[in-house]
């Protein structure tokens, strides 16, 4: 008889994505396939202390953040985790921190890499590095928080004002004259010490998810993304303030661009596992607006919806997420010296 194996679905974390976080957690959680896989909850609180749940959220155990596996616990230990679902949205996963310590303890994770985390969690090297490889991004400038007071903006009315390192659209905001700039940038600057301020770009917004598996890269069906307000803010993402187009009416020559473009930014960070890349759709060309490299996996989010389009149920999507994280990992210990 075969033993299912055990499955850490990681949630939670230091920032202030943790509730959206947990939402993706339990869905996926609901969807793993029970005959190959025993999931279980296992939520890093806000004071770096895993704990892992069973039914009715009790808590099982406890772990320190360096020890998920449990190894200091000896032999026996009915929890022994050496493969994690990752979603964790922001820190310390979506930066790239956890990363290290998951591969210390020989855990296979579903996301990217800590350098490439690294990378795309920073909203202005990303933009460097995608126009590196021929991928358009809005016009803009940075400054420092404590810039926030000298700061003068050379861009025309309306821009947005974003952090430069945060996630689901916390301290984002269109700013549409002079006047309303200084308390934009000081919101956002609660999230980042590096502040972004970008042209407004008018066009269609759209969402491209990827998974690679073995040497195939599956590209689902893409999300037009209409907000009720001025732009895809937090509200719009994760309150039901938008409607969302899967899949999007776009034709076939902006659907080829897409695509291309999505590949080329998924090999260019060397991106892994299930990832969200965003695009602005203007008459003039396409924009990159960010990566996500840990998306949303709630009911309410973008992947589940393109998965169902795309003829995979969440439970395959499940299914090479994991599989996808083993090759990862197979592949990085052979590359361990």
């Amino acid at each position: 008889m075969t033993t299912s194996k055990p499955i850490a679905i990681l949630f939670g974390g230091v920032s202030e994505e943790g509730a959206i976080s947990a939402a993706s957690a339990r869905n996926l959680y609901k969807a793993i396939d029970r005959a190959w896989y025993n999931p279980f909850l296992v939520e890093l609180t806000k004071d770096n202390t895993w704990k892992v749940l069973g039914e009715d959220d009790a808590v099982l155990i406890e772990r320190p953040l360096h020890d998920l596996r449990g190894l200091g616990e000896g032999d026996g230990h009915p929890y022994d985790f050496d493969m994690a679902l990752v979603l964790i949205h922001g820190a310390p996963a979506e930066n790239g921190q956890l990363q290290p310590l998951l591969e210390a303890q020989g855990i296979a994770y579903s996301c990217c890499s800590m350098k490439t985390s690294c990378l795309t969690f920073d909203k202005q090297l990303t933009k460097i590095i995608a126009q590196s490889v021929e991928v358009r991004c809005a016009k803009g400038q940075s400054l420092l928080r404590e810039e926030i007071s000298t700061f003068h903006c050379t861009l025309d009315y309306p821009v947005i004002v974003k952090p430069n390192e945060s996630g689901s659209s916390y301290g984002v905001h269109k700013v549409d004259r002079k006047d309303a700039l200084n308390a934009a940038l000081r919101d956002a600057g609660k999230y980042s010490e590096k502040i972004l301020v970008e042209e407004f770009i008018v066009g269609r917004e759209v969402a491209v998810g990827l998974i690679q598996l073995n040497k195939d890269l599956h590209v689902f069906p893409i999300t037009e993304i209409i907000p009720v307000g001025a732009f895809f803010d937090y509200q719009a993402k994760y309150e039901g303030k938008s409607q969302e187009i899967t899949p999007a009416d776009i034709d076939d020559e902006v659907k080829n661009v897409l695509h291309q473009r999505a590949k080329t930014l998924y090999e260019a960070f060397s991106l892994q596992g299930i990832v969200r890349i965003d695009f602005f759709v203007t008459k003039e060309d396409v924009f990159l607006i960010e990566i996500n490299t840990i998306p949303g996996m709630s009911a309410a989010s973008i992947i589940p919806q393109q998965c169902e389009a795309y003829g995979w149920s969440l439970q395959r999507l499940s299914n090479h997420m994991i599989d996808a994280a083993l090759q990862n990992h197979s592949v990085n210990q052979s590359n361990t010296i």
